[in-house]
């Protein structure tokens, strides 16, 4: 996959952070079906719980829950970064600045 046909942007400003940005079609329809998996565990939860009535299988169902989140949190963010192009902002501010100071002083070429 070449990266101007990858569904998301990643913006790395340095080690750890970073923000994901999603690109056309592809991208938003990506994330939605990653929020849409986020909702139906949410709603296997609540129906769950609201069915159980015993500490131990309420207990189960949150342990459930926690895991299924971790899940979800690893493996979404897994997907968007392999399928991402990654722009480091630092570099990117850096080159724009050489490109202002070589248009300042009259060094572009025109």
């Amino acid at each position: 996959m070449r990266d101007k046909d990858a569904p998301f942007v990643v913006y790395r400003r340095g080690p750890g952070s970073f923000y994901i940005v999603p690109r056309g079609a592809a991208g938003w329809t990506q994330l939605s079906v990653l929020v849409a998996l986020l909702a139906l565990l949410v709603m296997w939860f609540i129906d769950h719980v609201g069915l159980t009535a015993s500490g131990a299988e309420r207990s189960q169902a949150v342990a459930l829950l926690v895991f299924g989140l971790a899940m979800w949190g690893i493996g979404g963010l897994w997907w968007m970064l392999a399928h991402a192009e990654v722009v480091d902002v630092a570099e990117l501010t850096r080159d724009r600045q050489r490109q202002a100071r070589k248009h300042q002083r009259g060094e572009d070429g025109s």
